[in-house]
């Protein structure tokens, strides 16, 4: 399969894991998550050690997980803390567990080497977990394509013109986006500013300064495959922070070799005490995401399958696409050349 596995995924948004497990599959392996004793997540292969039962069909009883089969309890690290069946110690019965880190209001898994699993290398989305300055609200979309499709849809916003018209796209931006893709260490960038032009749906919510805006968009991927959209309006020719902002959260968690768990947030720095605002503005990314989006790129998915299509690149977004598909690449290759050889 070819993803990068020494990086941090998102499992689930924390607010879904309460008192029951909760079952999610990254990068081809049955994971669950869960909280401990103390409320720290663990997360395991849902699997267990026992007689191979899905441990997300059992229930969690002071922090420790159960399963539904014989009662056998694991705790965050999948050590067995009880056995019914056994006298003396059950710990020599284990689970495979994930090193997991909560941050940033989700909860994240590292499969790959453990050593390496140091939780200062998740991706900085602390903006969205600051309610004093951003209001926010949290999505999921899954998607049946591959997560590099997805990657491609929003590193080239170019397609907002013509797949977002009534939500988050302004006519005639592609004919007068100003773009660049640009690289900084490990983040790859694809710059935008729309100059000039009447506000999307989204931001008609809020603006009432001008007839038309200009627009900046920032799009920046950090490895594996987590993208932070920096976007506001301002009125043109004036400085950005004159204007709104309303960043939004891209977070991709490969599910498959062709599904994705798409973790999104939606946040703005104004009038953030109106809910019904955010009620409007949520439904609005909702719709571009989930009616828009999604059933484009599962189209997109299941073309090249059945016909064999290669893409071809024209656009900025494009060649910032490109950037990111072939650093993924180079990841991939240098974990397999130092993964010790079979036999």
């Amino acid at each position: 399969m070819s993803f990068i596995r020494n990086a941090w995924y998102m499992a689930a948004w924390s607010h879904a894991v309460t008192d029951k497990p909760v079952a999610v599959t990254v990068l081809g392996d049955p994971l669950v998550v869960f909280r401990g004793t103390d409320g720290t997540a663990g997360i395991l292969l849902d699997v267990c050690p026992h007689r191979a039962v899905p441990l997300s069909m059992g229930t969690v009883s002071h922090g420790h997980l159960v399963c539904p089969y014989h009662g056998i309890e694991l705790d965050t690290a999948g050590v067995c803390r009880k056995n019914p069946h056994v006298q003396g110690s059950p710990e020599r019965l284990r689970a495979q567990s994930f090193p997991a880190a909560e941050r940033f209001g989700g909860i994240w898994v590292w499969p790959g080497d453990a050593t390496l699993a140091d939780p200062a290398r998740i991706p900085d989305y602390r903006l969205f977990d600051s309610p004093a300055e951003f209001s926010t609200r949290r999505g999921y979309t899954h998607v049946q394509a591959n997560y590099r499709l997805v990657i491609d849809n929003l590193m080239d916003l170019a397609h907002a013109d013509y797949l977002h018209p009534g939500t988050v796209g302004q006519p005639g931006a592609a004919e007068a986006q100003q773009t660049s893709a640009v690289r900084d260490g490990e983040v790859i960038a694809v710059n935008t500013i729309w100059p000039d032009l009447p506000p999307s749906a989204l931001h008609r919510q809020a603006w009432t300064r001008t007839p038309t805006v200009d627009k900046y968009l920032d799009m920046s991927w950090r490895p594996a495959s987590n993208l932070l959209l920096d976007l506001g309006i301002m009125a043109p020719a004036s400085p950005r922070e004159s204007g709104l902002r309303t960043p939004s959260a891209h977070i991709l968690t490969p599910e498959t070799e062709r599904s994705t768990h798409y973790f999104w947030a939606v946040a703005r720095d104004f009038d953030l005490g109106n809910d019904t605002l955010s009620d409007r503005m949520f439904a609005i990314v909702d719709r571009a995401f989930s009616q828009e989006d999604k059933p484009i790129i599962e189209a997109t998915q299941r073309n090249m399958e059945r016909t064999g299509a290669i893409l071809t690149n024209f656009t900025k977004g494009d060649a910032g696409s490109t950037m990111v598909r072939r650093e993924i690449d180079r990841r991939i290759a240098l974990e397999r050349a130092d993964a010790p050889s079979a036999g």
